[in-house]
């Protein structure tokens, strides 16, 4: 690849994240250039076009694998495909961003990572939590040591439902196409948001379902399950598809010495309520997107890219994925049981 080039890019799936995250980020990258897109429904096509532009456009992941010399992909299609188009992309020789959850099994996960190491190639998996300021300074807040161990966690995500951020994407509501409900949805991205912060593995998982008001589907719309860390301590997290009248996207982290509150206060996004000196620190940072907002520029493809080019260390490959995917796992195989599952390493 030339000094200064870019990597030649391509989405697959061109439905409501690409559009929101993928695209944007792309062709705002310094390190990239959007060269193709993928995507069967004409609808979606229609709307990346009169926001985007034209580009060549292919129906068939493969025919986009093979006619276009690619560098790097985003995989934003159902969650079912990911596993299958990620080991297509792989084996072209292209480099990977795929949408969360990785894949529905660990196998598939498995499967992914090997392919990549194998090609030598990069794996990295859409966490975006873990690219909103308000964590990242979260997270040097927490490295600070100033709250001292973390002796409790508790993170909730919750909306009105997936058919108000894309209402042609019906697939959320079948489980062999999404895997689960709000867990698969908004839970994964909590499960690894408490992993990045606290710096602690979750060991076994007991959670409950529920399904309130999406009766017309075979998924769960609610979702609660109790974390139990590897150093003993304990965590909540909840998803929901049924909050109405706002968007729950909060996390409670309580230490030896004060508490830190994300996205819980109106206008204060990152709050330390402090016992040890006794005080309160309003932390100045940029609040976290939320599905309301039509584009989300977070620097995820900044990191993807330049992951690539060596340059920096890619925050989420697919080991990383896997971790978050294993507790999610977890937490259903208790709903259905009734059991504490511990979580497969």
């Amino acid at each position: 690849m030339a000094r200064n080039a870019k990597l030649r890019a391509g989405v697959i799936g061109c439905g409501k994240v690409a559009r929101t995250l993928h695209i944007p980020e792309y062709i705002n990258c310094r390190d990239t250039e959007l060269v193709a897109y993928c995507e069967v429904d004409p609808q979606s096509l229609a709307e990346t076009v009169a926001r985007y532009g034209e580009r060549p456009t292919y129906k068939d992941y493969r025919e986009l694998l093979a006619g276009e010399k690619l560098d790097c992909v985003s995989v934003c299609i159902p969650n079912y495909l990911h596993c299958e188009v990620t080991l297509a992309a792989l084996e072209a020789g292209v480099n990977v961003l795929v949408e969360k959850p990785m894949a529905l099994t660990l196998k598939e996960a498995d499967q992914m990572i090997a392919a990549a190491k194998s090609k030598r190639k990069l794996l990295m998996v859409s966490q975006t939590q873990r690219f909103s300021p308000v964590h990242k300074r979260a997270r040097e807040v927490l490295d600070s040591g100033i709250l001292g161990k973390i002796l409790h966690v508790a993170t909730a995500f919750g909306h009105p439902g997936p058919e108000g951020w894309s209402p042609r994407g019906r697939w959320f509501f079948e489980k062999k196409k999404a895997g689960f409900g709000p867990m698969a949805d908004l839970g994964i991205h909590k499960a690894d948001l408490v992993r990045y912060l606290t710096a602690k593995e979750v060991a076994e998982v007991s959670a409950f379902v529920s399904r309130e008001e999406k009766t017309n589907t075979d998924v769960e719309d609610n979702f609660v399950s109790v974390l139990r860390f590897t150093d003993g301590t304990l965590g909540t997290l909840t998803t929901s598809w049924t909050v109405k009248g706002m968007e729950t996207n909060y996390t409670y982290l309580y230490g030896q010495k004060g508490t830190l509150v994300i996205s819980v206060i109106p206008d204060r996004p990152l709050v330390a309520f402090m016992s040890t000196p006794k005080c309160v620190i309003d932390l100045p940072v940029e609040a976290i997107q939320t599905n309301i907002e039509d584009t989300w520029r977070l620097g995820i493809l900044d990191n993807f890219a330049a992951s690539i080019l060596g340059r920096e260390k890619c925050l989420v490959p697919g080991e990383e994925g896997r971790k978050a995917l294993a507790i999610i796992l977890a937490a259903d195989e208790s709903a259905r049981t009734g059991k504490t599952v511990k979580v497969e390493k």
